[in-house]
């Protein structure tokens, strides 16, 4: 049966991450859970497909090219006090330019890590009976490592 996404989880570590890491390494890491998230956006790989056309064939020749690992969006309802939020305000920060880890948990225990780079907080403000929100956008740089329940 599938499953929604109520129940999932943010986290993330304090700690630079400027390498790749493997599941052990990001499983040692001290994390600081995100709250108010009420949207995650994209993760997973994203290959791009390189087409050439020659004068002398039908059909065109196909290669992948370099994968992006992500560029999720994440939205919080702001909360000044929340040190998952505070975290995300530093590691955003316009002179900020290490990598950090982050980490995604479905309720059914699926846990997904990766790393990046944060930018943001956006605010998207908007009309009085809006929540005050915060978007950032983690740039990912090493592909998603998936551990299923």
């Amino acid at each position: 049966m599938a499953k929604s996404n109520k129940g999932t989880t943010l986290w993330a570590c304090a700690t630079a991450q400027n390498t790749d890491l493997d599941q052990a390494a990001f499983t040692a890491l001290t994390w600081v859970q995100v709250n108010q998230v009420g949207s995650i956006g994209e993760t997973g790989p994203n290959t791009n497909m390189l087409t050439y056309d020659t004068l002398d064939t039908t059909v065109s020749q196909k290669d992948k090219g370099i994968t992006n690992a992500g560029d999720p969006a994440i939205e919080v309802a702001r909360v000044p006090t929340d040190p998952g939020q505070i975290l995300l305000r530093a590691q955003g920060a316009p002179t900020n330019y290490d990598a950090f880890a982050f980490k995604m948990v479905k309720r059914d225990g699926t846990i997904m890590y990766n790393r990046g780079k944060v930018t943001g907080p956006l605010r998207p403000n908007g009309r009085n009976e809006d929540f005050d929100l915060e978007t950032y956008t983690l740039g990912l740089e090493q592909l998603e490592i998936v551990v299923n329940p």
